[in-house]
């Protein structure tokens, strides 16, 4: 059983291909009115974040500097400064409430649609297959690995989106303020995302054997409780929790 088990895991990860995002997204399409304003959303929150920043420089050298030392300031100016930097701010934020509405949404539906042709296929697979797996391991399926998917579409999806309009907004600034001071960061950044690659290459393995571990976990937990009575007639306690400590180390290294 338990080599079944180490060779569905391990077919499981030799079948993940690089087309699985647009498998995704063919579950997105249903939402795609969504996904554009969601996409706009980002763009404001990102041109808002980019645009206070840079505002900032001028509201000191244009309205705050100016009034240091005069007798009769008028701080109208400043004013109406403060409040179109208030509007900006307030637009960024209300883009970022709105996007993290919409796509929890999108991310609950399209999880909803995963899991019901999950079970639908479950349902036409043949009785091999579930002598093959363990309770465990197929729950992981529908728990651990779908919370995964929640998690990409609510919020690294988002973030990378985000990230990228963020990173194109706040460059045009720097060219705008300084233009050597713009390939001095643009040099450092590229060392960053060098290191990065490398970092992000090894430590994917951990990500994949994670998703592994604690499939064969909840495999094992599954079998010992169902089992339990099986376990004490044979007197197997301090074997199972010896194995159940390895497992459980297993995983933890692997986090």
């Amino acid at each position: 059983m338990e080599k079944a088990v180490k060779k569905g895991k391990k077919n499981a990860v030799m079948s993940f291909k690089p087309d699985t995002i647009k498998r995704l997204l063919s579950y997105m399409k249903r939402y795609r009115g969504q996904m554009i304003f969601v996409i706009i959303c980002v763009l404001l929150s990102a041109l808002a974040s980019a645009a206070s920043s840079l505002f900032i420089e001028n509201l000191i050298d244009d309205y705050i500097m100016p009034l240091i030392g005069v007798s009769d300031p008028n701080f109208s100016p400043l004013i109406g400064a403060l409040i179109l930097m208030g509007c900006i701010y307030l637009v960024g934020v209300l883009a970022t409430l709105f996007y993290n509405r919409v796509i929890m949404t999108i991310a609950q539906g399209t999880l909803k649609k995963i899991r019901d042709d999950m079970f639908t296929k479950m349902q036409k697979l043949p009785v091999s297959f579930f002598d093959s797996h363990t309770h465990g391991e197929i729950m992981s399926l529908y728990t651990n690995d779908t919370d995964t998917l929640r998690q990409m579409i609510a919020q690294s999806l988002v973030q990378l989106v985000s990230s990228v309009f963020t990173v194109v907004a706040v460059f045009f600034c720097m060219l705008y303020i300084s233009v050597w001071l713009t390939i001095v960061v643009v040099v450092a950044m590229g060392l960053v995302l060098v290191i990065s690659k490398g970092v992000i290459g090894k430590s994917s393995h951990y990500f994949v054997q994670q998703q592994s571990d604690i499939a064969d976990l909840n495999a094992y937990f599954e079998e010992i409780i169902n089992g339990e009575k099986v376990v004490k007639v044979f007197c197997h306690e301090g074997k199972s929790q010896l194995d159940f400590k390895e497992k459980n180390s297993k995983w933890e290294d692997s986090t």
